[in-house]
């Protein structure tokens, strides 16, 4: 079987987080995995300095609100590291480009991109969505650090799969996805259940302390969003992908999961997508 090299390629540190399971799973099955945040998100969740804005300025702490960029930034960073090291990664790189992120104004940040994808040389990609989210209607946000970051990997894979002339071998990407948290459930093409992993994965949701993820906040969130995406799959926790082009296959790909949820009695099932009998509810 082969060994996979997969790159996730994310806006912010705690982007990581939507597709950490997964990643988990390959990394425990012997798989490289390397997780890279294009900024080191420094100017967004600090909710901290928020809520100390949002006092009379007779009453704000000045130590929370004039913290240095830098202390932030190491902060940041930190939490990422130990959020992967949940999962064993230990391959994390932060990128130091500013917020908000624009392509146009950095576009240095292709090459950076695509130096990381020569180096890693992935067969999967996980990247942010390129595509604006719109809500009940209404047109989606068409710029911010999550697109710009999808149009600099985009460009990213482009050169990385051309002769350059640094003597280096272009590199195609076999896969690429996207989170399926910037999708509704009937747009994902297919779901990873983590029901094994969701420890885990609300252990990692606490260490971005930063953004005020204390482990009732963590657990809270990992029930809600991972239940949901399992829910929809017929499973207890899970994390969802779409492709961004179909993929070639020799057969009709079929998982075991999917042929169990149809063929196992309808009880068995309840009880297996609420987990243990739901003594955990």
């Amino acid at each position: 079987m082969v060994k996979l090299n997969i790159l996730s390629i994310n806006a912010h540190p705690h982007d990581f987080t939507h597709m950490a399971g997964t990643l988990g799973i390959h990394k425990a099955k012997g798989d490289n995995v390397t997780v890279v945040s294009l900024t080191p998100g420094t100017n967004v969740h600090n909710e901290k300095k928020h809520d100390e804005l949002m006092k009379p300025e007779s009453e704000r702490d000045m130590d929370i609100i004039n913290q240095p960029d830098d202390e932030i930034k190491k902060i940041k960073i930190e939490e990422l590291e130990k959020a992967c090291a949940v999962f064993d990664i230990d391959d994390v790189r932060v990128l130091d480009y500013p917020q908000p992120f624009r392509l146009s104004e950095f576009p240095e940040a292709i090459k950076s991109l695509a130096d990381i994808i020569l180096d890693t040389r992935p067969h999967v990609l996980i990247m942010q969505s390129p595509f604006p989210r719109a809500h009940h209607g209404r047109p989606g946000v068409s710029a911010d650090d999550h697109i710009e970051t999808a149009l600099a990997t985009i460009e990213a894979k482009a050169v990385a799969g051309v002769p350059g002339s640094e003597g280096i071998a272009p590199h195609s990407i076999a896969t690429t996805l996207y989170p399926g948290v910037y999708f509704n459930n009937n747009e994902v093409d297919f779901t990873v259940d983590i029901s094994d992993w969701f420890e885990k994965r609300v252990a990692a949701e606490e260490m971005y302390v930063s953004q005020g993820h204390t482990p009732e906040w963590s657990k809270r969130r990992m029930l809600v969003s991972l239940g949901n995406s399992g829910w929809f799959a017929h499973t207890l926790y899970a994390e969802s992908f779409v492709r961004e082009a179909p993929e070639l296959v020799s057969e009709i790909p079929m998982s075991p999961l999917s042929i169990r949820s149809v063929e196992e009695p309808i009880m068995e099932k309840f009880e297996r997508m609420i987990g243990e009998k739901g003594k955990d509810f």
